[in-house]
């Protein structure tokens, strides 16, 4: 590694892989860049991609020479203000702080084991009623909306908003093209958000709770409206998405391995099922930075300025980590995962999402309903580039 230019040669372009080929198919597309050129400028997308796990935990880490500070990105006009995300320093670690409280360890189990526990059995109580089912609305969009209003403190907002608002916050923040009507939709969801988050700060302010909104709020110095409002907003346009699409990948992972759930079942083996399926299936599959200082990586000259991509989703598959990194195996040695990102800005809620998903959902499932499988396998699909999970479930319940 150097940090003079004129040590490295220039970004090679790949002019072979389309948009269609990353909605459709990535996992493909980054096992041949890994193999023959790991770092390079994607013209479909316009950035440089970071796919070996080395390197994409350095994009991450390095805060000498990457960073997330960026004002110029659709993502400000999309959420009504300057995100946590997309700040570094000491800006970005007191908005960070103003949440944590919502996520310490005693909380975990003292609080919200217990919550998540009557949510997921309320929900498998309606699935009782049937037969065969399509669990993505019948269980990963409730599952999500519920879990998120209750951890973020948003009980008001109705399951359709969530994802209505979440969808509008990611498709504004992807507006590379400045499109006004897809600015009008942000527009529309950022008014009815801050109207719901107002809405529920006063209720907060009389009567605390755990919830990351009522602790941002009753902090002895809070940080400003305009930034709790902001950070909530994240949350919304992240989590409820990625919750519901890293639920359903992970079941279809089981499902689909009868050998592997067998194994999950009689070793009660869920936080590992848990943790195969962020690696296996990334929900967000990549994340960008912004280039603070020039330097050279791999022999290739990385420009300062750039906004690059760190693909998190093929760092996940790196053959030299993963032995045969595309099959769901729980059973596999454990090594870390970059699903939920690394360095200053790892996701703050990752550990919820994991008591979630591996005490409560997957083992009261599978205990529900031991004969659980799919209808048809092969009628599963994947799609998506920077969000992604199946598009349907369909199972039997009996």
């Amino acid at each position: 590694m150097s940090d003079d230019p004129a040590a490295g040669k220039d970004v090679p372009i790949d002019l072979h892989t389309t948009l269609a080929m990353l909605e459709t198919d990535p996992g493909a597309v980054y096992q041949r860049l890994r193999r023959e050129t790991s770092i390079v400028r994607l013209k479909a997308i316009g950035r440089i991609v970071f796919t070996k796990a080395e390197d994409v935990y350095r994009v991450k880490a390095d805060i000498e020479h990457f960073g997330s500070f960026d004002t110029t990105s659709p993502m400000q006009r999309a959420f009504g203000g300057h995100t946590l995300m997309r700040k570094d320093g000491c800006e970005h670690m007191r908005e960070r702080r103003a949440m944590v409280g919502a996520f310490e360890p005693s909380l975990l189990h003292n609080h919200w084991q217990t919550e998540f526990d009557a949510l997921t059995e309320t929900l498998l109580d309606e699935l009782a009623q049937l037969t065969t089912v399509d669990l993505f609305p019948a269980l990963a969009v409730p599952l999500s909306a519920g879990y998120l209003k209750l951890v973020l403190g948003i009980e008001q907002a109705t399951d359709a908003q969530l994802f209505r608002w979440a969808q509008a916050l990611i498709r504004g923040a992807m507006n590379a093209g400045l499109d006004p009507e897809i600015f009008q939709e942000s527009d529309q969801a950022n008014s009815e958000m801050n109207e719901c988050l107002d809405q529920m700060i006063e209720r907060h302010l009389r009567n605390p709770n755990c919830s990351v909104l009522s602790v941002m709020v009753n902090q002895p110095d809070p940080i400003p409206l305009s930034q709790i409002r902001t950070n909530m907003k994240i949350c919304i346009g992240g989590a409820v998405v990625e919750t519901r699409d890293a639920v359903l990948s992970t079941l279809y992972g089981l499902l689909s391995n009868p050998e592997q759930l067998r194994y999950s079942i009689d070793q009660n083996a869920w936080d590992r099922v848990c943790e195969e399926g962020l690696r296996w299936m990334a929900p967000i599959q990549a994340s960008p930075r912004i280039v603070k200082k020039s330097l050279v990586m791999r022999g290739v000259n990385i420009p300062k300025g750039e906004t690059v991509m760190a693909i998190q989703a093929s760092a996940n598959h790196d053959e030299d980590i993963w032995d045969q990194p595309h099959l769901f195996n729980p059973q596999r040695e454990p090594h870390g995962n970059q699903a939920f990102g690394d360095g200053s800005h790892q996701c703050l809620g990752g550990n919820i999402y994991r008591l979630l998903v591996s005490k409560a959902v997957l083992p009261k499932l599978f205990e529900r309903f031991p004969a659980l499988s799919l209808v048809n396998q092969k009628a599963v699909k994947f799609t998506g580039f920077a969000f992604r999970g199946p598009t349907s479930l369909p199972v039997n319940l009996r």
